[in-house]
Parts: C-alpha cells; sequence; structure tokens
C-alpha cells in the first residue's frame, strides 16, 4: 500500500518540472522513480515513454562520444561495460512497467467488478418497477441505487455506452411507473434540477480556471456527473442543459484557442529546430580533416544540440518529426566523426610500427664503436623520428621512451669513449713535450754514430706515443723540424739525411690513414710526371744523328735518364715505407 506521502499528482509534477531535455541522465531517472508512484502510472505514461526517449538519446550521444575519445572500434565497443546510468535507469523504468502492469490488472477487475454491480443496478431498478409496496418506500429504495450507481466506478469502455443506454432506459420506465405519485416525482425533478444548477455553477467558475488541462478534467468529471443525474421537469429540461452546454462549448473553446496558439507556437519552434538539425547536417558534411577540427566541430554540435533543447517541447505529432531529424543529422555527424577516428587510429597503428622499427635499428646500434658511422645513422634516424607523423596515446610515450634510452646510451658511451681519448691525448701531449724538451737540449758528441741512436732512440718513444688534441698538433711539426736540425748537425749526406728526414715525417703521420693516403697519392703523381719525362728524353734521343758532334748531347740526356729513373727508385722507396707505416 502506497502512504498518502508516496502518492504524487501528475499536475504537481507538471507543474514545478522543466523542460526535460534539459536533464541530465541522472536527473530523468529520478523523474521517472518520482513519476512511477503516481496515484494513476497511466497519467504519466506519456511523459515517461519521452523521458526514455530523451534518456537513450543522450546516453547514444556519451557512447559515441567516449567510442571516439577511446579510439575503439564497433567489436571493442561492444566489449565495454554496460553504463551504470543505463542500469540504474532499466531497473527504475522496469519498476514503472510493473506497477504500470499491476494497475492495469487491478483496474480490468475493477472494471468487471462494477459491470457486475452497475448490472445488478439496472436489474433491481427494473424489479422496483412492478414492486406492489408503497411508492415512497420503492423510490426511497430507487433513490439508493441512484446513489450507489453514482458511486460505482468505471466499467470498461466497451460495455461503457450500452450499460448507460440501458440504465438510463430503466430510469425512464420507473419514473413513467410512479409519474401516479406526482409529489415524489416532482421533489426527484427538483433534486436533480439543483444538483444540475450545482454542476453548472461548478463549470462556470471553470471558466476562470488557468490551467486549461485542469480545466478540460474537471468538466469531463461534471459531464459524467450529469449522466448519472435522472431528468429534471420537462419544463426546466432545455434551459439547464442549454446553460450547461454553453459553458462546456466557452471551456472547450479556450481549451481548442490554447492548442491552436499552441500549434502555431509549435510550427513556429519546429520551423527553427529543422533549421539546427540542417546546421548540424551540414557540419557533419563539412570537410574536417584534424583532431582539433573535429574537437571544434563537436563542440559547435553540442551548442546547436543545447540550442535545440532550449526552444522547449512540442506535441506529440511535432515532436516526433523534430526528433527524427535531430537523430538523423546526429547519426551522420557522430558516424562521419567516427570513421575520421577510426582511419586515424588505423594510420597511428601504421606510424607506431614505424617508430617502433626506427627504435628497433637504433637498439641494435647501441654497442657499436664505430662512433663516427654510427651516429651519422643515430642522426638520420633521428630526422626520420621527426619527419613521422605524432601518435598520441601512451604506447607512444612508450616507443618514444625507448627510442630516446637508445639513443642517450649511445651518446653517452660515445661521450665516454672521447672524454677517455681526450685525457690520453692530454697525457699523450705531455709526453710529446718532454721529449721536445730532451731534444732541445740535446747536444752533438764526439760519437755521431752515437748520436744518431739517440736521436732513433727519441723518434722510436715518439712514435710510441699517440695523438695529442687537434689544436695542440702543432708539436708534430715542432718535433720533425727539430729532429731534422739535429740531424743535420751531425753531418751526414745529403742522401742519408733525406732518407732519415723522411723517416721522421713517416713516423709523425703514422697511424693517420688520410694523411698516408694523401702522401701515397702525391709520389705516384711524381712517379708519373718523371715517366713522362723519361718518354721525352728518349723521344728527343730518336731525333739526334750519330755523329762525333751530338755524341755529348746523347750523353747529356742519357745521364738525365738515369738520374730521373733513380729518382723514380727512390720515391717508389718512400711508397714502401709508407706502406708499412
Amino acid at each position: 500500500m502506497k502512504s498518502k506521502n508516496d502518492i504524487i499528482n501528475a499536475s504537481e509534477i507538471k507543474s514545478i518540472s522543466i523542460d526535460n531535455n534539459t536533464l541530465s541522465m541522472s536527473e530523468i531517472i529520478t523523474k521517472i522513480d518520482a513519476l512511477s508512484k503516481n496515484e494513476n502510472p497511466y497519467h504519466v505514461s506519456k511523459e515517461i515513454e519521452d523521458l526514455k526517449s530523451i534518456f537513450y538519446i543522450k546516453l547514444k550521444e556519451e557512447n559515441q562520444e567516449k567510442i571516439l575519445t577511446k579510439n575503439l572500434d564497433e567489436e571493442e565497443s561492444q566489449k565495454e561495460k554496460l553504463n551504470p546510468l543505463e542500469i540504474n535507469f532499466k531497473a527504475v523504468f522496469n519498476n514503472y512497467r510493473k506497477i504500470k502492469s499491476e494497475f492495469r490488472k487491478k483496474k480490468e477487475q475493477e472494471e468487471k467488478k462494477n459491470l457486475k454491480t452497475k448490472k445488478q443496478i439496472i436489474e433491481d431498478i427494473n424489479t422496483l418497477s412492478k414492486e406492489q409496496e408503497s411508492i415512497k418506500i420503492t423510490f426511497e429504495k430507487f433513490r439508493i441505487l441512484q446513489e450507489k450507481w453514482k458511486n460505482t466506478g468505471h466499467v470498461p469502455i466497451t460495455e461503457n455506452n450500452h450499460l448507460w443506454q440501458s440504465y438510463h432506459h430503466h430510469i425512464e420506465l420507473f419514473y413513467d411507473f410512479i409519474k401516479l405519485n406526482k409529489d415524489l416525482r416532482d421533489l426527484d425533478f427538483q433534486r436533480n434540477l439543483e444538483e444540475k444548477t450545482k454542476i453548472c455553477e461548478k463549470a462556470e467558475a471553470l471558466v476562470k480556471e488557468k490551467s486549461i488541462h485542469k480545466a478540460h478534467e474537471k468538466l469531463q468529471e461534471l459531464h459524467e456527473h450529469w449522466r448519472n443525474i435522472g431528468p429534471v421537469e420537462r419544463t426546466y429540461r432545455e434551459p439547464i442543459w442549454e446553460r450547461f452546454q454553453q459553458t462546456s462549448k466557452e471551456i472547450n473553446k479556450q481549451r481548442n484557442n490554447y492548442f491552436l496558439e499552441k500549434k502555431e507556437k509549435d510550427t513556429i519552434r519546429l520551423e527553427k529546430k529543422k533549421i539546427i538539425s540542417a546546421k548540424i547536417k551540414l557540419l557533419a558534411s563539412d570537410n574536417q580533416t584534424t583532431h582539433t577540427q573535429w574537437k571544434e566541430a563537436t563542440n559547435k554540435c553540442h551548442k546547436l544540440q543545447e540550442e535545440w533543447k532550449n526552444l522547449g517541447g512540442l506535441n506529440k505529432e511535432y515532436n516526433k518529426i523534430a526528433w527524427e531529424e535531430l537523430r538523423e543529422s546526429l547519426n551522420d555527424f557522430y558516424e562521419n566523426k567516427k570513421t575520421f577516428y577510426k582511419e586515424k587510429k588505423k594510420n597511428n597503428k601504421e606510424q607506431l610500427n614505424k617508430k617502433i622499427s626506427i627504435c628497433e635499428k637504433a637498439e641494435k646500434l647501441i654497442s657499436s664503436k664505430d662512433w663516427k658511422t654510427t651516429t651519422t645513422k643515430f642522426i638520420n634516424l633521428q630526422k626520420e623520428w621527426e619527419n613521422s607523423e605524432f601518435t598520441p596515446g601512451k604506447k607512444s610515450n612508450e616507443i618514444w621512451k625507448r627510442f630516446r634510452s637508445a639513443c642517450d646510451t649511445f651518446f653517452k658511451a660515445k661521450k665516454r669513449y672521447y672524454k677517455k681519448i681526450e685525457k690520453e691525448q692530454q697525457e699523450s701531449y705531455r709526453e710529446k713535450e718532454k721529449i721536445i724538451n730532451q731534444l732541445e737540449t740535446f747536444q752533438n758528441s764526439s760519437n755521431s754514430k752515437k748520436d744518431i741512436e739517440t736521436l732513433n732512440e727519441l723518434n722510436k718513444k715518439w712514435e710510441k706515443i699517440g695523438y695529442v688534441p687537434k689544436d695542440k698538433i702543432n708539436i708534430n711539426s715542432k718535433f720533425i723540424n727539430l729532429l731534422n736540425l739535429k740531424f743535420s748537425d751531425l753531418g751526414l749526406t745529403k742522401k742519408e739525411l733525406e732518407n732519415v728526414q723522411y723517416k721522421n715525417k713517416i713516423s709523425v703521420i703514422k697511424g693517420n690513414t688520410k694523411a698516408i693516403n694523401s702522401e701515397q697519392k702525391s709520389i705516384r703523381n711524381k712517379i708519373e710526371n718523371l715517366q713522362k719525362e723519361i718518354i721525352q728524353y728518349e723521344n728527343n734521343i730518336a731525333f739526334f744523328g750519330s755523329g762525333k758532334a751530338t755524341k755529348p748531347l746523347l750523353e747529356q740526356a742519357q745521364n738525365k735518364i738515369n738520374n730521373v729513373k733513380s729518382d723514380i727508385e727512390n720515391l717508389k722507396q718512400k711508397i714502401k715505407l709508407l706502406n708499412k707505416a
């Protein structure tokens, strides 16, 4: 049983309600729960169905946003858990349906019971018409039966008209039966007139009622009451009916005017809503090609929806048209949006795979000690990463950290290596400075052979010392010049001195592939030029005669050829030395 506090009148709910379209999903659930407690669930049936429609439109919009935000596809979205709000909604809505079903069953039972009661009342009136007891007692019984009819509720609608006609037929038969007792009949006519006059007064008061809906419902109740009251004296029959009918027409006219005016307003609102739906449809057909553009378009779509909702509700017919157009435009918009993000997701996956490939290439190079070549490869991989498209998400960040870790590992190792090399080069420089100091303080002795050994020993020490920093590379030239100077002071022949000096030069460039290759190339060019010179001399000899006068010229040319060949041989020896460096 419902307590009085649980029973809520539908008109009271409507008087405090706002436009249902502006309600959130949780507020819709709360309102349906409140409406379910109405004493007659059929009075709120239409509104609850409207709320159901609004709830699922909002839920669909939220699910669309969820799919797109999480980049889910259709299959993944179906695996998502049911929205908690939808679970609550279904529980509340199913509870209303259960209440409605129980109410209908109870109402059907009551109507069947009422039908049986009213049929029995008609039978009892018919029996009264045949009784032989006093008219006064019979009439009292008749009044009791009339009151019982009046207080008996509705019957099944299929039986209502036939039953009412049968009732009035038997009422007329009864009056025919008691017409011999005029006083009783007049008294009943007077009572009926008074009752119908009260009905007219109540109807006339409804003309000033502000609520059209309330006035209409009350008028229907008055008509039902009118039908249950017996006849009045013939003289007053037409005037009292005319009075009631006139008032009814006035109330009905007000109601018709209200609905005509409402329909006119609804027509204007419908056109405005159609324009908004068209704007959303146009928004859906715009060529959005970036996430930012779709974000802006979605914000515009939401604003248009709010504008659509703020226009207020429409009548049932127009409301259906407006909602269908809005749904169609929203479906187009979100379908296009979903397609965009589906393609974007596919592209993101491809870009992610490219970045994983870059990352894997980088990780293979981490332990490489070919610093120069590998550095170039890392720089190219970094450029390739920078030129790839941005991919959002946690996985992308993980791949970026992985790639950055590979780069950092290599470049830190490279930095440590060159820091160590720099330290070694500084140490080499200090060692070479010591040799320079030794060489500068070196003095020739009487034993040139021992001096040569000493100088060669210093040269060997120099060769064993590693590279020096680039900004101090001039120490090598200083050493060669100083060493050559010391050797020249020892009185060596030109050729011996040249050999020593060249060996010293080789000792300086030893290990420097670039310098050695450059020296080899220079010597080969000299050899090539000298070979051309020999060919020229030999061509000139061919033009000399065999006379006595040309003999000195021939000898001179031959000496030159021999000298050039000797130079070529010396250059070849230098190449051999370079090959061993």
